[in-house]
């Protein structure tokens, strides 16, 4: 405790002193008295005062603890503050630098990522140049070089296409040759031996494969006719059909076409469409006699025998020595019943052609429809005698019937050599 500190306290422990022990003041005698002794202090009057005093003491020295502790306080708070304050006035000149620089190194930066990416974009576009030129050089060296190839290639295909094309059209040729000789040898006849049959198969099978592999392959009218026409004679007549369109499409006013369509539409059990294509027929050509037979015969096929019988006149009057015309017309006249009229156009069938197996057949359905069945008999096997195949025909024939069941007809078939 400091010299000051006991001098300010030693008063007021005093005062407080005084304070504590408060004594009554002494009578003072209205006349003068000598001034007494002071009273001797006691023992324990002693002790209180010194407790008193160290109370004091003690008091006075947390006082200026205290006091010494706000000194400090204030002291340290100032000096913070003043050690803030250097630090401020020593950091704001190095921030202001530190700001300059990073500001300069930053304009730096970018200044040299600028030139780098420029120096970039401008090597990128060097090399890009190169390149382009370098790969436009070497394209247009293959382009060339391919240019030659292609060229080479494309003549060797088109040399080999044109060899393929040769030996189609060679091919082609031949079939349609053969073809025309075995169709000159059947005739106007609708059916053909067996093993006519099938070369006829094995033509068109041909044919429509040479068709099928070479498109570009030409097939003039007369070619898709004689296709057509042994199509049908090999019982195909889809086909047949299809070469017969295609032969009119080429030559409209082929008679052979529209009597061939006709034909083979009314085999396929289109009557009314084969009617139509022989009015076709007769409206282009009406001198043409088997237009006339083809409606008649189409007509036939469905059962209207009286408008037949004009069909089957017209073509007689153009051409009266074809003995099918009279065989038709004797069939649609045994339908009708009129037997003697029938009777008599088979006999100038046959007169015309005595070795017409389909005469003969005819005449024995006349017959039979008479109910003569020994004269039907007679008839029938000089058909079978012509045509052996025919007894298949025979056996399933509704006109028959009734002759299949009588004796004649089993001795026929006993004593054959069909």
């Amino acid at each position: 405790m400091s010299l000051l500190s006991l001098r300010l306290a030693a008063p007021t422990s005093a005062q407080s002193f005084a304070q504590t022990e408060a004594l009554p003041p002494p009578e003072i005698p209205s006349s003068p008295l000598p001034a007494p002794e002071p009273a001797p202090i006691l023992p324990a009057q002693q002790e209180t005062i010194q407790r008193l005093i160290e109370a004091e003491i003690a008091g006075s020295q947390q006082l200026t603890d205290r006091v010494d502790d706000k000194v400090r306080d204030h002291f340290e708070l100032t000096m913070n503050l003043l050690n803030l304050l250097i630090t401020l006035l020593i950091a704001i000149p190095i921030g202001t630098g530190f700001v300059f620089w990073w500001l300069r190194q930053s304009v730096i930066d970018r200044l040299v990522s600028d030139i780098r990416r420029q120096f970039q974009q401008e090597n990128e576009q060097i090399v890009k140049q190169q390149l382009e030129e370098t790969v436009t050089a070497r394209l247009q060296s293959q382009i060339v070089l391919f240019e030659a190839e292609l060229d080479q290639l494309r003549a060797d295909f088109e040399q080999r296409l044109h060899h393929l094309y040769q030996d189609a059209e060679k091919e082609k040729e031949l079939t349609v040759r053969e073809l025309g000789q075995i169709l000159a040898a059947v005739g106007q006849n609708d059916t053909v031996p067996a093993p006519v049959g099938y070369r006829l198969q094995e033509l068109t099978g041909r044919l429509k494969s040479i068709k099928t592999d070479s498109p570009n392959l030409t097939f003039s009218a007369s070619d898709s006719l004689k296709t057509a026409e042994a199509l049908y004679l090999a019982q195909q007549y889809d086909e047949a059909v299809a070469f017969y369109r295609e032969a009119l499409a080429l030559e409209p006013d082929s008679a052979k076409g529209w009597q061939g369509l006709a034909k083979t539409l009314r085999q396929m059990g289109h009557p009314s469409e084969a009617v139509t294509a022989n009015e076709e027929l007769i409206r282009r050509h009406p001198q043409n006699p088997w237009g006339w037979f083809g409606k008649g015969y189409a007509l036939a096929d469905m059962r209207q025998y009286e408008a037949a019988l004009p069909a089957y006149d017209a073509a007689i009057q153009l051409e009266p020595s074809r003995s099918t015309f009279w065989k038709q017309k004797g069939y649609a006249l045994t339908r009708l019943r009129r037997y003697d009229e029938a009777l008599d156009c088979f006999d100038k069938a046959l007169r015309l052609n005595p070795d017409s197996a389909g005469t003969y057949y005819a005449k024995a359905d006349c017959y039979a429809a008479q109910q003569q069945p020994e004269l039907a008999v007679d008839h029938l096997k000089e058909a079978l005698r012509r045509r052996p195949d025919w007894q298949v025909r025979l056996k399933a024939d509704p006109d028959f019937e009734a002759l299949r069941r009588s004796e004649l007809f089993g001795r026929m078939f006993s004593h054959s050599t069909y």
